[in-house]
């Protein structure tokens, strides 16, 4: 999902406070090293490479969840943390988190936010997230897995290393030697996600993807330094056409500058079946890299949905958007009513969903997610036809900030009717999570675990992702 405002994670570049980077400075983790990290790979079969994966030698499936938890009144780009909440400083965050996560049968979860200059320290510490990574793995137990990034943006990454400003490619590069050396050999470490969809307006350029390449390679490399290839990913936004297919995934294999990438994430908002007959992910995907002769496992970097709507009759059915150029205007006072008139698709009986209902299109969010998931499964035992691996649902807890306000949910940023691709028929930023938001004043050192509410999502994820076993690769061959 496209993330807007994110002005800067990794570093701090803007002029805000750093209180915060004092606790960073005071807990920078010396310790002993890890001895084995988690191993990620592309299963080969002969030699050749397949569209599965193995950890630790064992087929592997991603139950996974995104965890950014920001939160409410605050937005990344604000200042410290950057959104870099997995240092002991927010363990009153992280842990409830994790636990709650861990009953929901989850194995895997995708960070959207580190700091490597402030948090990495030395190769093979864990740095300030050695707490956080530590709590996660459990010592073996039902272990969770992470998959970590620094942030990026594509038009830094086609400037190369001559952009004077900073962030530049020099920096980038910097970042994901610092993340991939202090953490590679941590056994909660899944894997690195090296953007997340920065690929507009930048695919077309060849230096783009000579420059991108170079960044990989450098996060490669960082990992063989520590004795350990790390399992790389990269995302791009599903804006598949028939003429262009995925540009990213398309000119990013045709670059020929992606050797070290083992596999490419797609963030996905088609409905519950992803599509379905006719427009399914999965059989274009496949029809792509076998036109490269390339398998390269398919992530679903982002799927879910929001479990918001608008009231009926007042609202439902209704689109209206901001802008003047676009159809279905609506003036400020009343786009401003309607983005307030957000509610929760969990206050409505299931008996007012469906057609002829007053909420004729929606579902219940329970049933949208189990069908997504039941088509994922569909498809890892789809034999040759296979090529996903799992995904990451998103999102663990909402996030204010992406409805453009940090201290409120509100609806949209789109105001359009959606009939198809989520449950409550909005595209509301703001609500995705299957848990709650909760203030910036409950985070922090000296204080509670935090308490969120746990949306009919959060209880459908438990149950499904708890009927597999905790490795899930029996997913494959059912």
């Amino acid at each position: 999902m496209f993330i807007p405002s994110h002005a800067k994670i990794g570093t701090c570049y803007l002029k805000f406070g750093c209180a915060i980077a004092a606790i960073a400075a005071l807990i920078t983790v010396a310790t002993t090293p890890y001895a084995d990290g988690a191993e990620v790979k592309v299963k080969k079969v002969n030699g050749i490479s397949t569209f599965q994966i193995t950890l630790n030698g064992e087929p592997f499936v991603i139950k996974g969840m995104n965890y950014a938890p920001v939160p409410i009144g605050v937005q990344p780009g604000d200042g410290l943390p950057y959104g870099d909440y997995f240092t002991p400083a927010y363990a009153n965050v992280w842990k409830p988190d994790v636990d709650k996560m861990r009953q929901a049968g989850i194995n895997v979860i995708k960070l959207y936010a580190g700091d490597p200059d402030t948090n990495a320290g030395a190769p093979g510490s864990g740095g300030n997230w050695k707490d956080f990574l530590d709590y996660c793995y459990n010592g073996g137990t039902k272990p969770i897995y992470v998959v970590m990034l620094s942030y990026t943006q594509g038009p830094v990454i086609e400037a190369g290393e001559g952009r004077p400003e900073h962030p530049n490619l020099v920096d980038y590069i910097r970042h994901y030697d610092r993340l991939v050396k202090s953490t590679i050999r941590h056994p909660a470490v899944f894997g690195y996600m090296v953007g997340n969809e920065i690929f507009d307006g930048v695919t077309g350029n060849p230096r783009f993807w000579a420059n991108f390449g170079k960044l990989i390679d450098a996060a490669h490399g960082a990992g063989v330094s520590r004795g350990q290839n790390p399992f790389l990913m990269t995302a791009s936004k599903d804006n598949f056409t028939d003429a262009e297919t995925w540009p990213a995934i398309k000119l990013g294999e045709q670059s020929g500058k992606l050797s070290h990438l083992d596999a490419w994430s797609i963030n996905v908002y088609r409905g519950p079946e992803f599509g379905g007959s006719g427009n399914s992910v999965f059989t274009q995907y496949l029809e792509l890299l076998n036109s490269f002769r390339v398998k390269r496992p398919l992530i679903f970097g982002e799927w879910g949905t929001p479990h918001t709507t608008r009231p009926a009759p007042r609202w439902y059915g209704t689109q209206c958007q901001d802008n003047p150029q676009k159809a279905n205007y609506c003036p400020p006072p009343k786009f401003e009513e309607f983005d307030r008139s957000i509610i929760n698709l969990d206050e409505i009986s299931n008996s007012d969903m469906g057609a002829g209902k007053p909420y004729y299109e929606a579902q219940p969010v329970a049933r949208f997610l189990n069908t997504q998931w039941n088509t994922i499964k569909t498809n890892l035992m789809a034999g040759d036809n296979q090529v996903c691996v799992g995904g990451f649902i998103f999102d663990w807890c909402d996030e204010y900030w992406k409805g453009n306000n940090k201290s409120a949910q509100i609806g949209g940023p789109s105001g359009g009717f959606f009939p198809t691709n989520f449950a409550g028929n909005y595209w509301d930023e703001a609500g995705f999570g299957v848990s709650s938001a909760v203030p910036e004043s409950a985070y922090g050192p000296n204080k509670p675990n935090i308490s969120r509410t746990l949306f009919k999502g959060y209880t459908e994820v438990k149950v499904f992702y708890n009927n597999s076993s905790w490795n899930a690769g029996e997913l494959y061959s059912l």
